[in-house]
């Protein structure tokens, strides 16, 4: 397969488009009472769901990954930012690029319907919101595999199969070790993950305490980066996989247009819409609702839900440090960082949707999620025709 002179070509990233469309028709029965879509709905918004990601033209990870796996069968010793456990499904397991890809987002769809299974929540709702706004980033990178096994493993620790809890704690604590293997980054969200499961650390006081020492924190991060790239940076080796990282927070940025500015912009504010909301939904108590406009009755908020709000909150708060170039390009890390939220928001989203709590955040947010997802879309098929066009 000669894939490394392939470009994202317009018609390529415009069929992303159209399978976007139509999940968001496949799904669009499914944001109604019950929230219950027919099976054939489900198992096809699945299929083309998996379609997406074998073919996700619209980035340029798709093409970066079809030449590195050709380096990596071809090539003895090639010096990559691959994790090891690609290099053997490439040699071991992979005849060609497709496999190699249906095997890493296969099995991370396949986690992610477990997931929507598991939760408190209507699993047809997750998928819509899932299909219709935040597929396009799943089906990026390999990190979705490590998204879909850590957030796998945090819900079944805090809420045990079948009320097993010694079985569910071993069962969680190996889908999370393993999530390490399959992206460098993914300490990250196992960090925030161990911090979620206290229940009584995120409250009105933490709130504030956080709001207070944000300046500080961001003055500090920006000396510890300063002193990190001063140390490690190595413009010889830029291009090496060791130094990929660094790589990233070099990169000059000033020149971004308004344009992208813009996807960015539309792509962050849901986040911090649902981040808030996984907060309110942490400080709930069934006696008392803040909003006198809600008319159903209050209920529990379960506990694996507010699990996923706390952790939504921190991925935000913790991704906004990075906000601001601190010296470097920090911004990628912000991006990046707050990309760990999009399966969180899923849950915090379809549970407040499911439950008509708060409802007005909940639309206007996934009408936010919605329209970044369409513009992006849409910023790629421009940006790609007037690639071709040159």
């Amino acid at each position: 397969m000669e894939l490394t002179n392939l470009e994202p070509l317009p018609i390529l990233v415009f069929s992303n488009l159209l399978m976007v469309v139509l999940l968001l028709l496949l799904s669009w029965k499914g944001f109604k009472e019950p929230f219950v879509l027919r099976p054939w709905r489900r198992y096809l918004m699945i299929l083309v769901a998996l379609v997406f990601c074998l073919f996700s033209f619209w980035g340029t990870d798709w093409f970066h990954y079809a030449e590195m796996y050709l380096n990596l069968v071809y090539m003895d010793g090639f010096n990559t930012s691959l994790e090891d456990v690609y290099y053997y499904i490439a040699n071991l397991m992979a005849p060609n690029y497709l496999v190699f890809r249906a095997i890493i987002w296969g099995a991370a769809l396949y986690l992610m319907c477990l997931l929507m299974k598991h939760a408190s929540v209507r699993g047809d709702l997750i998928l819509c919101f899932f299909c219709s706004v935040w597929l396009i980033y799943f089906g990026y990178g390999r990190i979705s595999l490590a998204y879909a096994a850590m957030y796998l493993g945090g819900s079944v620790i805090c809420k045990p199969v079948r009320g097993k809890v010694l079985l569910s704690l071993i069962l969680g604590s190996v889908l999370l070790i393993s999530s390490l293997f399959f992206h460098k980054s993914s300490i990250y969200g196992v960090v925030l993950i161990l911090l979620a499961f206290l229940p009584k650390m995120l409250n009105k006081r933490t709130f504030l305490l956080l709001l207070m020492i944000y300046p500080f924190v961001v003055i500090i991060t920006e000396l510890l980066l300063a002193q990190f790239m001063d140390s490690f940076v190595d413009p010889t080796e830029r291009n090496t996989g060791a130094t990929a990282g660094m790589t990233y927070l070099t990169e000059d940025t000033d020149e971004i247009g308004f344009a992208y500015n813009l996807q960015l912009i539309l792509e962050c504010i849901p986040y911090y819409m649902l981040a808030y909301l996984g907060y309110r939904l942490n400080i709930l108590t069934e006696d008392a609702e803040d909003e006198s406009s809600e008319e159903e009755p209050v209920n529990p908020v379960p506990a694996d839900v507010r699990f996923f709000g706390r952790l939504l909150f921190y991925i935000v708060a913790t991704a906004s440090v990075f906000a601001f170039n601190l010296g470097v390009n920090t911004r990628i890390l912000f991006i990046r960082f707050l990309r760990f939220g999009f399966i969180p928001a899923c849950i915090v989203l379809a549970w407040a949707w499911q439950n008509g709590r708060y409802t007005r955040l909940a639309k206007f947010s996934f009408l936010f999620a919605l329209a970044s997802t369409g513009y992006a879309l849409l910023y790629s098929f421009y940006v790609a025709y007037v690639g071709a066009a040159i």
